[in-house]
């Protein structure tokens, strides 16, 4: 038997296949009810099946997946690669889960890039910062698990994370850090202008300019 949530994703499979980004937004529109602008481009082979979404004038590359029961958010100016993955498992919605704090949300603001072949698990809520990086390849960014009650992960504004990052539920850093390659960023950060690395991951430098190179004071 074909379930809706079956049926929905069969959809999104059929609208990502169409060869004319034009007509795949037009779809997800009519079919889904997205709020799309007309100047977002939509990748050949990227599925959204969500509750809600609300994309502006971003560019989604091929191949990504956004699924699950969230609220969806890419605002102007965003760039998406290819071959990332956005998910919400359907099991938190289950009578069992609803009284959790799951806010099953990804918001990905302004002019912020994510490359290629990224994990992000919405479950408990993801926020990329404007103006924000997730650069390389295979980072993780996980928002549920056994017995973790504080499990949103925010990335603040102007944040580059390096490659093959993992950020625990619960996690986050400031505006301005740079997240050193293969970290592993298990608690909060409220510190600005830090770069910060290691497993688990802390702060190495201070005052640390990563988009300038000026260093001098770390």
């Amino acid at each position: 038997m074909l379930t809706q949530a079956k049926f929905r994703s069969l959809l999104a499979r059929v609208i990502s296949s169409v060869p004319k980004n034009g007509i795949r937004i037009f779809l997800y529109r009519a079919i889904f009810g997205y709020d799309c602008s007309s100047l977002a481009r939509i990748g050949f082979g990227t599925r959204i099946v969500v509750e809600e979404a609300h994309i502006g004038s971003a560019d989604i590359g091929e191949f990504n997946v956004f699924v699950g029961p969230m609220k969806l958010s890419i605002s102007d100016g965003a760039k998406i690669w290819g071959n990332n993955t956005f998910m919400v498992g359907s099991w938190s919605t289950e009578p069992q889960y609803l009284k959790q704090p799951y806010l099953r949300t990804c918001k990905i603001r302004e002019n912020t890039v994510i490359t290629d072949g990224h994990y992000v698990d919405c479950t408990g809520g993801f926020e990329l910062g404007a103006g924000a990086w997730i650069a390389g390849y295979g980072s993780q960014f996980w928002t549920h698990g056994a017995g973790v009650v504080d499990r949103s992960v925010a990335i603040g504004a102007n944040c580059y994370i390096g490659s093959a990052v993992r950020f625990a539920p619960g996690a986050s850093v400031g505006n301005d850090c740079l997240v050193g390659l293969g970290s592993v960023v298990t608690r909060k950060f409220s510190c600005q202008n830090a770069l910060i690395a290691g497993v688990p991951a802390i702060v190495t430098k201070e005052n640390y300019n990563w988009k300038s190179g000026d260093h001098a004071k770390g």
